[in-house]
């Protein structure tokens, strides 16, 4: 089982306007900060809004969904007694609006899922995407995680000793994905595995390592601030090694003790 990658972009990869990128002003207006990037990043992957359509499945991640819609309802809540409450946050709090949002752009009504599942939740995003091509269900997939963070959610975490002298972070990420190797396909995933335990570096590589022009990714995602799906940055970054001229990626995470995940991607060559 394997997918080949077309392209991946971050949030720090956009440049198009965004006004070029989401041209209902109506709409750009009512999104959160992190909707408007995620759904930003999405569009500039894809080369435009018209590319939409032809994908025929859009799958996001998330780990704490879109915070600030989240906060600014239950916020309303109390400040207006549950009375004449605006209804917006509350819809655009729910954790698959970035994947709507993305699909509303083009009226495109394909397979649309959103995976929460904490530090897994890219990984879970991938390997729907992986058992879909292998399955012959879906031939072009955009696969995408988000996370946003908050200075209330900052304080909550600091307080239950998880960010205590550890940076937390916030970031978007989105891939196309194919069934088949094209003309623009710059990697490939061709493992992807949730080990029962922790492996050290050298369990990594005898389990995992098919080349000797291996570079092993361990634990990496701390060089980018915390936040659920951190992994989707360090995906970004094994495919970009890819790109230089490295043969193969292990990517290994084990974010703060949850069950690790293993993403092997190589060169198409």
């Amino acid at each position: 089982m394997k997918c080949y990658i077309d392209r991946v972009t971050t949030e720090h990869d956009v440049v198009t306007d965004i006004k070029l990128l989401i041209p209902d002003a109506g709409l750009r207006r009512r999104m959160s900060r992190v909707i408007k990037s995620a759904v930003t990043t999405a569009v500039e992957c894809v080369g435009g809004i018209e590319n939409i359509g032809s994908y025929d499945a859009i799958i996001t991640a998330t780990g704490w969904g879109c915070l600030t819609d989240s906060e600014r309802f239950l916020r309303n809540i109390i400040v207006d007694k549950e009375q004449l409450l605006n209804p917006t946050p509350f819809i655009q709090s729910t954790f698959n609006t970035v994947g709507g949002q993305i699909a509303l752009l083009n009226h495109n009504h394909c397979y649309n899922v959103t995976y929460v599942n904490r530090s897994h939740s890219f990984e879970d995003a991938l390997l729907d995407a992986m058992m879909r091509i292998a399955d012959g269900e879906s031939e072009n997939i955009l696969v995408g995680a988000f996370d946003e963070q908050t200075p209330s959610q900052h304080r909550i975490m600091e307080r239950m000793g998880i960010f205590r002298n550890i940076n937390d972070g916030e970031g978007a990420v989105f891939a196309q994905i194919r069934a088949h190797r094209s003309a623009e396909s710059i990697a490939q995933v061709t493992a992807i595995d949730f080990p029962a335990h922790s492996l050290s570096k050298q369990e990594c590589l005898e389990k995992f390592a098919t080349s000797e022009n291996v570079v092993l990714m361990y634990n990496t995602y701390t060089l980018h601030g915390l936040y659920p799906t951190v992994s989707a940055r360090c995906f970004a970054e094994a495919t970009r090694l890819i790109q230089n001229g490295t043969k193969e990626v292990i990517v290994y995470n084990e974010y703060f003790g949850a069950t690790p995940t293993v993403l092997r991607i190589q060169c198409v060559g």
